[in-house]
């Protein structure tokens, strides 16, 4: 997206200039000012210079928690410096709460300047997070906009669906062998023919712009000091173009003095961006429908890719892919320290756990950006505890008589 850089500048200043400006906005009086108390709003003079407050819509999204992995799991992974970004702190629980929020702004803006268009709502397809997120926005402001989402049928989790529909938005559940992506070419079929309901995935250049601001809050949750590498999971690949634009934008700035290395992580079942690096960034080949455990990134022709392939050679990027057994362990690692995390931050954590095996060194500081909280999850992880094994990490329970000495027995085996 084009944005008037001089103004921009004019507007926050470069360098530390403009890191006090933002200090100033989350951690100075004036965070007081509406909408400054937004991990997303707080950013604007950045993303979107001149927007109109009067269509900002915010939940106070973002200013997740920076989660230091505790000591005894520093030592088994071999890791000093390692840190979660806890996105599935905001409002619908997860990293969508930072685009969402600006697509519908957007559309906000667009009924209020441009009534002629005649916009009615919002509309995405969705593996789960996005629809939630669409939902909870669109609900703030149902006086003026209506929610329609699409998601494949019996392939998003059901407290996904069940903020979807709780939340009052127009629920669709497309039977498509496709899954997501089938999904996906129906919404843009289906909007391009009814344009009042505005797209809200991450082709629209909206929805990217309010996801950039997770890497200007990593940043400035570290003093303003790039990490060594950021781990990120990548489905639609909104998340990571967003994350590689903005760092890019950093660096210009002068707000920080190197670019940090990317580790983009997918699933052995969706893992077109890994496949397309393996092949030395030439073959972009989508790949067939599998289920796993990681809906929410299951997508084999993320949108999102041109954008991608017009950044990634500016950074030193690395994918991995991981099996369902690896990313159901690596899960139940990480939770069993206390991180409320959901299966695809375990994505990307495993890819971190491989890339520590001759790229990410002892000491390097590492973010790895979990994209929303396990409670989204939890039929899975209660699979996983229940069958699974204890070398996997997994924790079931025992069922004990209702008496002192069962109790004490139970304990003393």
């Amino acid at each position: 997206m084009e944005r008037d850089e001089d103004y921009v500048k004019n507007k926050i200043g470069a360098g530390h200039t403009a890191q006090n400006y933002f200090d100033n906005l989350r951690f100075g009086e004036a965070r007081k000012i509406y909408p400054n108390d937004s991990g997303v709003w707080l950013f604007r003079d950045f993303i979107l210079p001149g927007f109109p407050e009067r269509a900002i819509i915010s939940l106070k999204e973002g200013q997740t928690d920076l989660f230091e992995i505790p000591d005894w799991l520093k030592k088994e992974t071999g890791m000093q410096n390692l840190y979660i970004k806890m996105e599935g702190q905001s409002p619908s629980e997860s990293f969508k709460d930072r685009g969402i929020p600006v697509a519908i702004s957007d559309a906000l803006r667009l009924q209020q300047d441009y009534p002629a268009l005649g916009i009615k709502g919002i509309s995405c397809a969705s593996t789960g997070d996005t629809s939630a997120a669409a939902a909870v926005y669109s609900a703030y402001v149902r006086d003026k906009l209506r929610c329609l989402v699409l998601v494949p049928y019996q392939k998003i989790s059901d407290p996904q669906l069940f903020q979807a529909m709780a939340h009052g938005a127009e629920v669709k559940a497309i039977n498509h062998p496709k899954g997501f992506d089938g999904c996906m070419q129906l919404i843009q079929k289906f909007t391009a023919r009814h344009p009042e309901l505005v797209l809200v995935n991450s082709k629209n250049d909206m929805r990217v712009v309010g996801q950039e601001t997770i890497a200007l809050e990593i940043l400035q949750d570290l003093g303003w000091q790039a990490p060594d590498w950021i781990a990120i999971p990548v489905g639609n690949a909104g998340n990571i173009a967003a994350l590689l634009n903005s760092l890019l934008r950093a660096k210009e700035f002068g707000i920080i003095d190197k670019l940090p290395g990317i580790v983009g992580a997918q699933t052995l079942s969706a893992d077109t961006l890994v496949r397309w690096a393996e092949s030395g960034f030439i073959k972009y080949e989508p790949g067939e429908y599998k289920d796993t455990v990681a809906s929410a990134m299951n997508i084999n022709d993320p949108v999102s890719f041109p954008r991608v392939k017009k950044l990634y050679a500016q950074f030193n990027i690395k994918f991995y892919s991981s099996d369902e057994k690896e990313i159901l362990k690596t899960w139940a690692r990480f939770t069993r320290a206390g991180a409320n995390i959901c299966p695809q931050s375990a994505v990307a954590l495993n890819a971190v756990l491989k890339a520590r095996e001759g790229v990410i060194k002892e000491k390097d500081l590492v973010v790895s950006i979990s994209t929303a909280s396990a409670i989204k999850f939890a039929e899975a992880g209660i699979r996983h505890h229940k069958t699974g094994r204890p070398e996997d990490f997994a924790n079931s329970y025992e069922i004990v008589d209702g008496n002192l000495e069962a109790l004490e027995k139970s304990l003393a085996d």
